[in-house]
């Protein structure tokens, strides 16, 4: 085979091989959470991702730490009618409720830059902030707004 078909030829398999991969992370990229969902399934799902968390951390998977710590922090906003329901029930213990879910966002952040750099301890550290940010928030505000719902 001349050397000039040669090099087309690998040129041609190298150009493929790239093509193929950018189209296999495109998925994974494009896959974006709803940017609104109701409090109850949004709950769930930041469930599903200390789960996940968890997972990541027995196994020592940095890259399945990384992704529920992603997903936490970039979790939808509640939908305009439990957002009305929330500052309806809660008044001025509002900002309280923010405060609550602004630590857990910038901590499930650090979650997840942590697992990044595969700095265990970091992530531990983080994780105690979110998951306790959790549960405060939950003992202060869930049978209020529990109770509003129905």
């Amino acid at each position: 085979m001349p050397k000039k078909m040669d090099r087309s030829l690998h040129l041609i398999v190298i150009t493929l091989l790239l093509a193929f991969t950018v189209m296999a992370f495109q998925s994974e990229l494009t896959t974006v959470q709803p940017k609104t969902m109701p409090l109850v399934p949004m709950m769930r799902v930041l469930l599903s991702d200390m789960y996940t968390i968890d997972e990541g951390i027995y196994t020592e998977d940095f890259a399945v730490i990384e992704k529920g710590g992603k997903s936490i922090a970039e979790h939808p906003v509640m939908t305009e009618e439990d957002k009305k329901l929330v500052k309806n029930t809660l008044g001025e213990e509002m900002q309280r409720f923010i405060s609550f879910d602004m630590v857990v966002h910038r901590h499930a952040d650090s979650i997840a830059q942590a697992a990044q750099q595969k700095k265990m301890n970091d992530i531990l550290h983080h994780y105690k902030i979110v998951q306790q940010g959790c549960v405060d928030c939950h003992t202060a505000f869930r049978k209020e707004i529990s109770k509003a719902r129905k």
